[in-house]
């Protein structure tokens, strides 16, 4: 039961829950689930990256990305790209994975805007900058943890 007396930090990570149970289960027809979702979304916005890259951007350990870049590969939704570094690694998405993450997007894009209709666009602003303040006074924390 939701309450008005809760911490910020129980609503926030409730809500996050509630979405990634929504969102997996929208992308469960592309054998994808949200923490493979993240993955291909990084690669997606900076059309090729790194490992690191990726790891750095959703904050999750190195072990744990590249067991996720595993199960992409093997679902032929991204492919690693040559360097002249061979120590390091790059990905793209794959044709496949261009074609899931558009038709991902689209749904994912729809239950968002079904979501938010009951609520007015000011609200939804004033939200989006409250989250990203929270976001810029814990990225340094988080970026000074060992990973």
């Amino acid at each position: 039961m939701l309450s008005q007396s809760q911490p910020l930090r129980a609503v926030l990570l409730r809500c996050a829950r509630l979405m990634s149970d929504e969102i997996n289960t929208i992308l469960l027809s592309s054998q994808l689930n949200y923490s493979l979702w993240q993955v291909l979304y990084v690669i997606q916005s900076q059309q090729q990256c790194t490992l690191v890259d990726i790891s750095s951007y959703l904050n999750v350990s190195k072990p744990g990305i590249t067991k996720r870049i595993q199960q992409l590969v093997e679902l032929d939704l991204i492919a690693q790209l040559e360097t002249e570094d061979k120590r390091q690694k790059l990905f793209t998405l794959s044709k496949q994975g261009i074609k899931t993450f558009a038709l991902g997007s689209a749904k994912i894009d729809a239950f968002e805007d079904q979501l938010l209709e009951q609520i007015a666009s000011d609200d939804i602003e004033n939200s989006k900058n409250t989250l990203m303040q929270l976001i810029q006074q814990l990225q340094p924390a988080s970026q000074d943890r060992p990973q």
